[in-house]
């Protein structure tokens, strides 16, 4: 059968990644499927690399400005939210939206001002952070940055959906909707009012009061990117 356009242009990728897969795992696969599910492992694991990679110059910055303790990483509280993350990278294949996020708890609970080292809550956060989607974690961002300005708030339902969608860039009203009902299952978001449904708290733009505990909790790591 003569090949199409459309494959002739994806063989150099195809080529390049196959050679990858051989030379890196020693995969060499005449099933088709095979050889794709070894692909898309290989990039996984590859794009994890990154995330540590990055996540460990992060980790460095912070014990050379003093912000971690020299002695942290010893503790109990350390070693069960790293293997939280590196769980996440081993079986969640994030993006880097749901890594940063997940890093971002790792890294305030690191600096021990939210908490202490004795502390359960930052396993706890790690873990309810590794059940968000990225899509999650815009909807509550996005709720957190707009009820810091009392005038953005509205009890519309309807108006709620469109103020998320454009804060936190999904632009559409019925993708807010899709994460609003996983969200409220997690007990991150407050349900809707009234018989029709078409009315929402306006207190902490409809964060419970886990959502805010959780968002709260990373401001130490805003603060300290900025330095």
């Amino acid at each position: 059968m003569e090949s199409t356009p459309q494959d002739k242009a994806l063989t150099p990728l195809v080529n390049t990644l196959q050679a990858l897969t051989e030379g890196l795992t020693g995969i060499a696969s005449s099933d088709r499927k095979d050889l794709f599910l070894s692909i898309g492992y290989l990039l996984q694991r590859l794009r994890g690399q990154s995330f540590l990679k990055a996540f460990d110059a992060e980790w460095q910055r912070l014990r050379e400005k003093g912000r971690i303790r020299d002695d942290y990483s010893q503790t109990e509280q350390c070693q069960a939210c790293l293997q939280e993350l590196l769980d996440c990278l081993d079986r969640d294949s994030p993006d880097k939206i749901r890594f940063d996020f997940i890093k971002r708890v790792f890294l305030a609970a690191a600096q021990e001002k939210q908490s202490d080292r004795d502390s359960v809550l930052p396993q706890q956060y790690m873990r309810l952070a590794r059940q968000l989607s990225s899509g999650d974690i815009l909807v509550i961002s996005a709720a957190y940055e707009l009820s810091k300005y009392p005038a953005e708030r509205t009890n519309s339902a309807r108006e709620w959906l469109n103020k998320i969608a454009k804060q936190s860039g999904l632009e559409h009203s019925n993708l807010v909707e899709i994460y609003e009902k996983a969200l409220m299952e997690k007990y991150l978001l407050t349900g809707r009012l009234l018989s029709d449904r078409s009315e929402v708290d306006t207190e902490h733009y409809r964060l419970t009061p886990l959502a805010v505990g959780l968002c709260e909790f990373l401001l130490v790591t805003d603060i300290s990117d900025k330095d």
